[in-house]
């Protein structure tokens, strides 16, 4: 399944670019996977990655990551 900006799944993805989330000072380098746990409110997921769960904005994934399960 490709991400669709209107409606992702939880499942296991790996990011095709570098994502940057200021706020935690988080980087998802290029080919790293990790997981959607949880769609939320707000245009919003929840995201566990490296044992560490982090929110981050719908829009910062926009055609950055692939999906490998849901």
């Amino acid at each position: 399944m490709k991400y669709n900006r209107n409606k992702v799944d939880i499942g296991h993805y790996m990011s095709k670019t570098n994502i940057h989330l200021r706020d935690d000072n988080v980087k998802i380098a290029f080919g790293d996977e990790f997981d959607i746990t949880d769609v939320l409110k707000n245009n919003q997921v929840e995201i566990l990655y490296h044992q560490k769960n982090y929110i981050f904005n719908m829009d910062v994934l926009d055609g950055a990551i692939i999906a490998l399960s849901h």
